[in-house]
């Protein structure tokens, strides 16, 4: 008798768990349960590495105005380091000093921005000393004179001559003048040499211009590197452009600019192969509440308390249960049969950072040619692995020759096929051509097929928000989740698809 309540009450404990720890970050810790609950805020990450030299370390980072303020919620996290913000004017850095520090080092520095923050372009008003000082000498120089007084003569103030200067810069130009300056920059310049050519061919012109760094407000990106921008004084103002956009004005919602103004972005004394990166983040847990979390004696801040660049992998590694669950429903409820049970998860997860349309043509591509390459492998007799393997091989030549033609095709979103996991592909399309073989071509096409139609459906499921903002602010709640997959494992009862199967049998 006690062995038959051990089954229920493992599912009541997992549903009291999770349900009780989803409550109490609800109600006490007052985390939004609901998506549309709170305005969510920007959390902008930066992580300085760099290889210690065994010697004192001191690492300075310039920073945003925006982190000055203490609304911005700006934290640190970096073991054994004393760290302190120096401030000079309008400008700050946060600075980082250790003694005896080797190897591989790893700096954080996170500033969070309400959701109505400006961009950090605005202008600026302040003074600048316009000298167009000669820059370059020799064949060069005289090619750079000669663009100069091409675009002033289509140009009448900075903004229109900066635009003009950098889209010729990214169109492709024939000029002679253009070549020769491109291969010098190219070849004097490691970083952003385009760049550099600009700003030179802008000082020439009479406009003072500089570096700048920004972030894509663009949390798919993960972790990025700082986006190369240009600052140029217009005679009134300086102000901010991506050299990459030449005439788009920086918006809130597209780009954060993170430094401006004199100095580097970053300087490490007692380190080499240093950078900075930055990972972006949508936060929709009030920063009282996230201050509540991290101070909660129960651990329920869980992934919260990680490094943004940590915890962006989690936002997808958190809806794999979720897909697996819509698996389980489908194969022990519907009666879909599938080929396996991770290949249609998986897929649902690559349908999540591909367009689902393209998805599914790429899909049928690899499958249909894969299988009929496996077919001719099958003429030569292999074993089981060199069989496994070889379709490995020409799973991943494929996915090669698909990105290729879809770039030269002026598709750029087909270089994301490479993000379909390629050794399920490999193990399905020998699936497929084994059941082929034994139970017909009927029977393989159902199963594809039927794989094919759960990962849409787990696809469809996954990418719901208010699913995504559960599982990553209530990762708790997949006890409920695993209670419920319980459950189902225990149901031994008639499908909805043998219903349909057997229905003539009710008459009689």
């Amino acid at each position: 008798m006690k062995s038959e309540w051990k089954f229920p009450m493992l599912v009541l404990a997992l549903i009291c768990l999770g349900g009780g720890l989803a409550a109490y970050k609800s109600l006490r810790l007052g985390v939004p349960f609901w998506m549309g609950e709170q305005r969510y805020d920007w959390q902008i990450e930066a992580r300085v590495s760099f290889l210690a030299n065994g010697e004192h370390v001191k690492a300075r980072l310039a920073l945003p105005p925006a982190a000055a303020s203490e609304d911005a919620g700006q934290e640190s996290g970096s073991l054994g380091y004393l760290y302190n913000i120096e401030r000079d004017g309008d400008e700050s850095d946060a600075v980082w000093s250790a003694e005896n520090r080797e190897g591989g080092q790893a700096l954080y520095f996170r500033v969070r921005l309400p959701e109505s923050i400006e961009s950090g372009a605005e202008p600026i008003p302040g003074n600048a000393e316009v000298d167009g000082a000669m820059i370059l000498q020799g064949p060069a120089g005289e090619a750079a004179r000669a663009i100069v007084a091409r675009l002033r003569s289509v140009s009448s103030d900075p903004d229109s001559l900066f635009v003009a200067l950098f889209e010729r810069i990214n169109g492709e130009q024939k000029s002679q003048e253009f070549v020769l300056l491109k291969k010098h920059y190219a070849k004097e310049f490691m970083g952003n040499p385009m760049i550099r050519m600009g700003i030179d061919l802008l000082e020439m012109a009479g406009v003072p211009a500089r570096m700048a760094h920004g972030v894509s407000l663009n949390e798919d990106l993960g972790s990025q590197a700082p986006l190369p921008m240009v600052e140029y004084f217009d005679g009134a103002a300086w102000k901010v452009r991506n050299p990459a956009e030449p005439g788009v004005v920086p918006t809130a919602r597209s780009v954060f600019v993170w430094h401006r103004g004199e100095g580097p972005l970053l300087d490490v004394n007692g380190g080499e192969n240093s950078r900075v990166t930055f990972t972006v983040a949508k936060d929709r847990i009030p920063l009282a509440s996230l201050a509540d979390l991290r101070d909660s004696p129960l651990f329920v801040a869980t992934i919260l308390g990680l490094p943004l660049s940590e915890r962006a992998v989690f936002r997808y590694i958190v809806l794999i249960p979720l897909g697996a669950f819509v698996v389980v429903v489908m194969r022990n409820l519907v009666g879909m049969a599938t080929l396996g049970t991770f290949m249609p998860v998986l897929l649902a997860l690559a349908f999540l950072q591909i367009p689902l349309g393209r998805g599914l043509v790429m899909f049928a591509v690899l499958i249909g040619v894969g299988l009929w390459l496996r077919f001719m492998l099958s003429r030569l007799n292999l074993l089981v692995v060199p069989r496994v393997a070889a379709c490995v091989v020409i799973v991943t030549l494929l996915m090669m020759l698909m990105s290729v033609v879809s770039y030269r095709l002026g598709m750029t979103g087909g270089v994301q096929i490479t993000l379909f996991p390629m050794i399920i592909l490999a193990w399905t399309i020998e699936r497929m051509s084994l059941i082929w073989e034994e139970e017909g071509q009927r029977s393989a096409l159902v199963q594809v097929g039927g794989s094919l139609l759960v990962a849409v459906l787990a696809y469809l499921f996954m990418r719901m928000g208010q699913i995504q903002h559960w599982a990553f602010y209530f990762p708790e709640l997949l006890l409920v989740l695993l209670a419920g997959i319980l459950m189902i494992g225990r149901y031994t009862g008639y499908r909805i698809s043998e219903l349909f199967r057997f229905r003539t049998f009710a008459g009689g």
